[in-house]
């Protein structure tokens, strides 16, 4: 050991003078044509030397550029997937304003037409029981809405109103086994019945008022104003099934409303109930 500690000083003398040559030689090289045999030799023996550092020093830098590449990309794709979150988002909000826009500019234009003062609603509630066969409106008693008010869209006829509070009311729909519409069959004049199908949930039964009543698929159904409840002529939907009738007598049939239910997201109330008696009572027709 304390031999080793004797010879450091003439080690690092030696490594000093080692330096200073080797700067020597690159100091004055570039004033000479040609090299002394000693400078020769040194700078053939530390050519590795320095292509190794040369190799390392561009090494170490390429790595040093490339982490901060990759930081910097990291960045940027966070920043980037920001964006595209945001933009996704901004999108689906469009496309749900359009489409808003196609449905109340679709119901803009029935409210126009119908001979009936209405009010706009929105469906803002549905019956966990009865998810199809009714549904809780955004207007109530303090908008003017009564209790067996009909409810209908630009597609055709949803039903009726069956409670009511101050700023929401509740609308049975025709689907519903417990509604019943007075219809009329649009090619022959036909009256019938139309309620709510309890074994095919979505789809209504038709059933006729009369013997002779003629059904056939592809025949539409409008209400027939009967009943003081529903207005007459509107679109009730279309036979798409015959059936045979009550006990086998007679003939009844499948119908597909006009309206899609499962869809539903905004409706009218007609505020002006039918001005015509009921010719025959619906729970009478509903026996027969």
């Amino acid at each position: 050991m304390e031999h080793e500690s004797k010879q450091r000083p003439y080690l690092v003398l030696l490594a000093l003078a080692a330096l200073a040559l080797i700067a020597i030689i690159y100091i004055t090289s570039g004033e000479r044509d040609r090299l002394t045999p000693l400078e020769y030799v040194i700078r053939e023996m530390l050519a590795p030397v320095q292509t190794g550092l040369f190799r390392v020093v561009n090494w170490v830098d390429r790595v040093g550029r490339d982490i901060a590449d990759v930081r910097s990309a990291v960045s940027e794709n966070r920043l980037l997937r920001r964006e595209i979150a945001s933009l996704t988002a901004e999108n689906v909000y469009l496309e749900e304003y359009r489409l808003e826009n196609i449905r109340l500019r679709a119901l803009l234009g029935f409210q126009e037409r119908i001979p009936h003062k209405t009010l706009a609603a929105e469906v803002i509630a549905r019956d966990p029981g009865n998810w199809l066969n009714t549904i809780t409106l955004n207007k109530g008693t303090s908008d003017g809405v009564l209790k067996d008010m009909a409810v209908v869209s630009y597609e055709g006829l949803l039903g009726r109103i069956v409670a009511t509070s101050g700023n929401t009311a509740s609308a049975l729909l025709i689907i519903d086994p417990r509604s019943a519409v007075g219809g009329i069959i649009q090619r022959n004049r036909a009256l019938v019945l139309v309620e709510g199908d309890p074994g095919t949930p979505g789809m209504c039964i038709v059933k006729c008022l009369t013997t002779e009543s003629d059904l056939t698929v592809g025949d539409k159904v409008l209400s027939s104003g009967l009943g003081g409840i529903y207005p007459k002529g509107l679109i009730i939907g279309e036979i798409v099934e015959l059936i045979p009738g009550k006990y086998g007598v007679g003939s009844a049939a499948r119908l597909k409303p006009a309206a899609d239910f499962a869809r539903l997201e905004e409706a009218l109330i007609i505020l002006e109930p039918s001005l015509l008696d009921v010719e025959m009572p619906l729970e009478e027709a509903r026996e027969q």
